[in-house]
């Protein structure tokens, strides 16, 4: 057990708290505690009562400060957040925050809840009654009987939403026997039939969709907690009696299609007869801990009085009032369950007639400049004989705190993560802590305390190592394992290159029946309404056609050579990108320049400083970049990644590395606000390892910006931060050794070209925020270093996000309702010409704002001074045509509104909405949009798209490819754009790769296709499969086989996702295995005739000695035909397909053995 709850727990006045616990005694009253003292408390109640708690606090932040510091003695802890309720209407909102809340729920429904945080404000909301969210859940054993579409039926009464493809929490698919159910963002369970029998159950990973352990059992818990107690109709009945006049009949359409969650919220009581509160979800067993009663009542007041006023002003405006706010419940501190108030003095107490408890306890702070007093305190309070311990958040600072103990002649003991047991049980005897020695452990609290009653002192190094708490790394959800692209999102009328005839327009899979033999083909539109027919084992030639932005392609004619032209014209340009790339990178490898010493200690705890933990790439990319530094060739690395994934940490790791070493480091940015907001970052991380950091842009005075520039080149200043005026003839370095330039592309030609000189001889690291694709990297591998961070940062809180019509109403209380906590506001309006009047629109609406107008064709001063308002906080509403200063980082613009969002795409919308939720508040996004009367389709598709994305997040994966895809062409230059699109992204990527290799004197051998035509059915029945995107995913994996660890992997995944393959499959993944063969064998087509089957060889691969040898082993079976391309015709008894397969695979692997032979 902890040693701080060992001492309080060993009190004969705890004991006797117990005792009234155990009495069942409510209400029971604890004071004099402090801040911490009453976290001391509630984990004791814990662990010596043994029954789980419910920790009550005033509001949100409280209620973090509280897990925060419940965290150093348990990992044990859920909390319960409020529910949003907004009093308009809206379309979809995301659903983090439902997700969290019904995961809780189902916790507590399964017993595995022990300690919950929770604030009145989330009580005060009524609920479904537990009984009716939790009737139908599922308890399945594998080899139980149970009825599948009685399966199907439950699962929609559970909230799952049914889909052809589980690919997000709460949605569910049937494929023939099998039923898939997403139970969480990353794993799906799969319950596979045999008749009505249960004949298995396994764990999935939803990204992969495959099959990863054998389950036993399974419970499905709902999807979320508004899971209907009754039918639509009944409850539609109930709306229109309970609300007469006042119900729009678009509401009662909404409902009836089934889109009825965005509804609950406003015709509640129609939908919930009965109510519950979290309260009533809560064994009786459950203890409620009141933390500070007076507190928590006062903001249930202000609850009541805020919603009373939003219900007066909504009826003043004529508008409705949702039945959730007029729920609002005003008793709920009447609670029925055991009660113990946590209060820190002993004045207005919560119930006079409680059993009370005092206790005296005082807070502890000490400073990092106060340590000398702390060490007098410390001596003075071990003659008093009091238990001291004092926690140390690692364990280099726990002996360094030990060491300097000793020094000042204090008796400590030293306890570190890295000792054993036993080693501790010899320093401190049965969990007592010893008198006269001062304990020093690892572990974080938010301030210090003394127990008087306890004799027992705790101080927190929280302010005294000056140091942030690093979170527990927890691997990212939203990140997928290394997506494969796939064609799952192909769809009649989009455009597709094949490899020979260039792009064509997708038709369609048409299934065509020849002499009984059944195939499928892919059927692809070309000029003057050509139509050509692949066959599906040839999928692997075809890809869809993704170019950068939303240009329609020009449709190649088949048969002619346009297609070759083209390609030959972009590898010509190509070839002079990569040969200029490449000269350069030979170059910098044979110039000397300086190599950077290994790490210093003063590097390890600078890196520990930071208060935030890193991502798996983040640690990658910083390992890649000093490395770099400590070679003697002069580094130029790219480092990639989204704004705000944590590229400034890499650099300012790399900065400090120069430092150590004596050299000077320029931070290069493109605008004045960047560099003023880089600088106070800087400053703040280096200020205590003595590091000089100075500014220089045009907001400093002609008199600072000289004394700059004399200490540069006097080497006083370590780290110089600035924009193209760094590079101006008057700045000279003393010795300068590391370059770091953020977004290069956005500089002038005259600073490019300064920046080149630099790079000749000093280690440069550049950053850019646009996401740079996969394929794209790796071309390049040998042209550029290159460090990519793909994943976000992990203490990202989701934005709470909404799409809804606009409403100037709506667009007036997301305003307020920011500015109230203090915040700022994003006002995205994309239209140039109006945005003036729109900003005196939003001042007159909301009075209290200061609003200002940003937009693109302002000059960069200008835009500029308007951001530096705002992020000053001078101005509190910016409005804007699209989100300026890209790589800004404003974390106290907490609220985005998009108006007009059907007109923007959904890459747009995923990088605005990143935007916000940059701090530890919840930020909100409103995606807003106007209803014409005629709604163009386009913009319909992409409301459902928006909306998708922000319910699923399910358009992640395409925000994030149109995104690489921008990358793509930034990256490589504007010229390098329109060559994209003329042959499409994929085979853009694999011409560069070409000539790169090609460039580097690697052989690049042309891939010939071997094409197989055999009488032989081989296809996907629509019994099989009848999902077309699917199929075709799933032909593709089946032509993208290169080995036969490839179709192995295809064959396990068929099986895991579609149960047992048909014969017509099988033969498919055959002709697979043939098409490899055949390629290792020069045989380029292998095709049926009458009376055999003809196998077509390239004379260039094989010689006729080869030949020879096959027409002596088969003898009579064969017959050979010499030519341009010599064939050989065998004959065959055409019993059956799988007899067919079997000879042709015999017959190729008898060459195999041949050319081995041979060899």
């Amino acid at each position: 057990m902890n040693y701080i709850i060992e001492e309080l727990a060993k009190l004969e006045k705890f004991k006797e708290y117990t005792q009234s616990i155990n009495k069942k005694n409510s209400p029971i009253t604890i004071s004099g505690l402090s801040d911490v003292g009453k976290i001391q408390f509630e984990i004791a109640t814990y662990i010596e009562t043994k029954r789980p708690v419910c920790i009550v606090t005033y509001n949100e932040i409280q209620a973090k400060n509280i897990i925060k510091d419940l965290a150093y003695f348990t990992n044990e802890v859920e909390y319960f957040p409020k529910r949003e309720i907004v009093p308009y209407d809206f379309v979809a909102e995301s659903k983090d925050l439902p997700y969290e809340r019904i995961e809780v729920l189902n916790k507590i429904q399964d017993g595995k809840v022990k300690i919950l945080v929770t604030t009145i404000e989330a009580i005060m909301q009524s609920m479904i009654t537990k009984k009716s969210l939790y009737q139908n859940v599922v308890n399945i054993k594998a080899n139980d009987t149970y009825n599948q579409e009685h399966l199907k039926e439950m699962l929609v009464h559970l909230g799952y939403e049914r889909n052809d493809l589980v690919e997000a929490r709460g949605q569910f698919s049937v494929r023939g026997a099998i039923v898939d159910v997403a139970i969480s963002e990353t794993k799906g369970v799969r319950i596979e039939f045999w008749g009505d029998d249960i004949d298995s159950i396994r764990e999935f990973n939803i990204s992969s969709q495959r099959s990863t352990t054998m389950l036993e059992d399974v419970k499905i818990n709902p999807a979320h907690e508004f899971v209907l107690d009754d039918t639509l109709e009944n409850i539609i009945d109930r709306i229109r009696k309970d609300n007469l006049e006042n119900v729009s009949a678009q509401d009662i359409e909404t409902i009836q299609e089934g889109g009825y969650l965005s509804k609950v919220d406003k015709y509640f009581n129609s939908f919930y007869t009965a109510q519950n509160t979290l309260i009533d979800y809560l064994d009786d067993d459950f203890i409620i801990l009141v933390d500070e009663y007076s507190k928590v009542n006062q903001r249930r007041e202000n609850i009541i009085i805020e919603n009373n006023n939003l219900i007066k002003s909504l009826i003043e405006k004529e508008k409705f009032v949702p039945d959730s706010i007029k729920n609002i419940s005003e008793n709920s501190l009447n609670i029925s369950k055991q009660i113990v108030y946590l209060e820190k003095q002993d004045v207005g107490l919560a119930n006079t007639s409680s059993t009370k408890f005092v206790f005296n306890y005082r807070d502890i702070n000490y400073f990092k400049s106060e340590i000398e007093i702390l060490f007098e305190d410390i001596k003075a309070s071990l003659q008093q004989n009091k238990k001291i311990i004092v926690l140390a958040g690692n364990e280099e600072e726990v002996n360094k705190f030990a060491a300097l103990l000793t020094e000042k002649e204090i008796p400590n003991v030293a306890l570190t993560p890295s000792m054993s047991m036993s080693q501790k049980g010899k320093l401190i005897e049965k969990d007592i802590l010893p008198q006269g020695q001062v304990v020093v452990a690892l572990g974080r609290l938010s301030e210090g305390f003394e127990c008087y009653d306890a004799n027992l002192i705790v101080i927190s190094g929280e302010d005294l190592f000056s140091q942030n708490v690093k979170k527990r790394r927890r691997p990212s959800k939203s990140f997928k394992q290394g997506e494969k692209v796939v064609f799952a999102d192909l769809k009649v009328g989009d455009y597709v290159v094949h490899k020979s005839h260039g792009i064509g327009q997708f038709v369609g899979v048409n299934t065509i029946k020849t002499d009984g033999v059944t195939k499928d083909y892919i059927k692809i539109r070309y000029k003057d309404g050509d139509m050509l027919y692949i066959p599906t084992n040839d999928l692997d030639s075809v890809r869809k056609f993704v170019g950068d932005g939303d240009a329609i392609p020009k449709i190649n004619k088949l048969g002619s050579k346009e297609w070759e032209n083209t390609k030959a014209k972009v590898k010509k340009n190509l070839r002079e990108v990569a040969k200029e790339l490449i000269e350069l990178y030979a170059k910098r490898q044979k110039v000397k320049g300086f190599a950077f010493s290994p790490d210093t200690p003063w590097q390890k705890q600078f890196e520990d400083s930071f208060p935030y933990s890193e991502t798996d790439d983040q640690l990658r990319c910083i390992e890649e970049t000093k490395k770099d530094m400590e070679t003697p060739k002069p580094m130029d690395r790219l480092l990639c990644g989204d704004v705000g994934y944590g590229k400034t940490e890499v650099a300012i790791r790399a900065a400090f590395k120069a430092v150590m070493d004596h050299k000077q480091v320029a931070y290069l940015v493109p605008t004045t606000v960047l560099a003023s907001q880089q600088y106070e970052g800087f400053k703040a991380r280096m200020e205590e390892f003595a590091v000089k950091v100075e500014l220089l842009n045009r907001f400093r005075t002609k008199k600072q910006q000289d004394e700059v520039i004399r200490k540069l080149k006097l080497g006083e200043i370590d780290v110089v931060i600035g924009t193209h005026r760094l590079l101006s003839k008057d700045v000279e370095f003393k010795d300068l050794g590391l370059l770091i330039i953020d977004e290069e592309h956005r500089f002038g030609v005259k600073d490019k070209e300064k920046i080149k000189q630099y790079k000749a001889a000093i280690d440069v690291l550049t950053m850019t925020a646009t996401p740079i694709p996969r394929t794209l990297h790796m071309s390049i591998v040998g042209v550029r270093d290159m460090s990519v961070i793909y994943e976000p940062p992990q203490n990202r809180k989701p934005v709470q996000t909404y799409v809804l019509e606009y409403d100037q109403e709506v667009i007036k209380e997301a305003i307020t309702k920011e500015l109230e906590r203090g915040g700022q506001v994003f006002y995205l309006f994309n239209n140039v010409e109006q945005i003036e009047a729109k900003a005196m629109q939003i001042q007159n609406l909301v009075p209290e704002a200061k609003t200002s107008f940003a937009h693109g064709r302002m000059t960069g001063k200008e835009i500029e001074e308007i951001m530096m308002e705002f992020i000053s906080g001078n101005t509190n509403v910016l409005v804007c045509t699209t989100i300026l200063e890209s790589g800004i980082d404003i974390p106290n613009a907490n609220t985005i509104i998009v108006e007009n969002a059907d007109r923007l795409g959904l890459a747009q919308l995923y990088q605005i909405r990143g935007r916000v939720g940059r701090s530890d508040k919840q930020a909100y996004a409103y995606i807003t949009y106007k209803r014409d009367r005629l709604l163009t389709e386009v913009a319909d598709k992409r409301l459902k798209a928006i909306k998708e994305f922000t319910e699923f997040g399910s358009g992640f994966k395409i925000a994030m490819r149109d995104l690489e895809i921008r990358g793509a062409g930034s990256m490589l230059g504007e010229i390098q754009s329109g060559h994209m699109e003329q042959v499409g992204y994929d085979t853009y990527c694999q011409l560069l790769d070409e000539v790169v290799k090609e460039m580097q004197g690697e052989q690049v051998e042309e891939q010939q296709d071997v094409q197989i035509d055999l009488s032989v059915s081989s296809y996907i029945p629509d019994s099989y499969i009848d999902n077309s995107s699917q199929k075709i995913e799933i032909y593709q994996n089946i032509a993208l086989c290169r080995t036969e660890k490839d179709i192995q992997n295809v064959i396990d995944e068929i099986i895991d996702r579609f149960g047992v393959m048909p014969k017509e499959v099988e033969n498919l993944i055959e002709i697979a295995r043939i098409k490899q063969l055949a390629k290792e064998v020069g045989v380029i087509k292998i095709s049926a005739k009458k009376d055999g089957i003809v196998f077509m060889y390239d004379n260039s691969k094989v010689d006729n000695n080869k030949i020879m040898k096959v027409l002596d082993k088969y003898a009579s079976k064969v017959r050979f035909s010499p030519g341009v391309q010599n064939y050989i015709t065998l004959k065959i008894n055409k019993v059956s397909d799988k007899q067919i397969l079997e000879d042709v695979k015999e017959y190729l692997m008898s060459n195999s053995v041949d050319e081995n032979i041979e060899k």
